[in-house]
């Protein structure tokens, strides 16, 4: 009898949320006017039978997010002093090739002067020519009469270089030179008696000859010959 009492407390629990919900719906169908119009009339007319809103948690209240309202776009205006000021790159010059025409027109430069040696010892040859002819005098030393050591020493005077008076002595100053590498205003020395004693001179003045006071001929021109080169002791340059 007790198991009887439960069962039906059971199925009037079961039936009593079934029998509010079929009542709401007939209602809603029957009068909708009256429901849209007057919502609190229903509920009072059901009383305890009309459902109630069932209570959430704050938290769990609004779970989905309201949609976010887009920002206005900002735009931002451009002022004058945010460009960057524009560089002004300089134009390519072009490249311009030189005609040939104006490489040929290009005046060469100058020829460098000659060496003063070479001016001395063309001046010391000229002043010596000046002198062919004047006759021979032992231990002369002027254009009177010279014998081979005065005529060197008195032309080389006239160009500005002391000499000692006698040849034996003038073979003691200046450079040794060989014979193949005699140059023009050089000093050649030659012994007659081939036993090294220098006892003649003269001034080499190129291709071959040399310039002196003979005792045979006066101021004269000879070639280095055989003769010469058998006699000839040694040169000396003094320029």
């Amino acid at each position: 009898m007790k198991t009887i009492t439960i069962l039906n407390n059971k199925w009037s629990l079961l039936l009593i949320p079934v029998m509010s919900a079929f009542l709401f719906v007939s209602i809603i169908t029957t009068f909708p006017t009256v429901l849209s119009s007057d919502s609190k009339t229903i509920q009072t007319a059901m009383g305890d039978l009309y459902p109630k809103a069932i209570q959430l948690p704050e938290s769990e209240v609004k779970s989905t997010p309201d949609p976010e309202t887009p920002a206005p776009e900002t735009t931002t205006a451009v002022t004058p002093s945010t460009v960057p000021a524009r560089t002004n790159i300089p134009a390519r010059q072009p490249i311009t090739t030189q005609s040939s025409r104006s490489a040929s027109t290009i005046t060469p430069a100058p020829t460098p002067p000659a060496p003063a040696k070479t001016s001395k010892a063309s001046a010391i040859i000229a002043t010596g020519k000046q002198y062919i002819g004047v006759k021979y005098l032992y231990g002369g030393t002027t254009p009177s009469g010279f014998d081979c050591s005065g005529f060197t020493q008195y032309v080389f005077a006239k160009n500005g270089i002391n000499l000692p008076r006698v040849s034996r002595d003038q073979y003691k100053v200046g450079t040794s030179v060989s014979f193949g590498n005699l140059k023009p205003g050089d000093l050649v020395f030659f012994s007659f008696a081939k036993n090294g004693v220098i006892d003649h001179m003269g001034i080499y003045v190129g291709n071959g000859q040399f310039i002196n006071a003979s005792s045979s001929k006066g101021v004269t021109i000879y070639t280095l010959g055989t003769y010469w080169k058998s006699v000839y002791v040694g040169a000396k340059r003094v320029l």
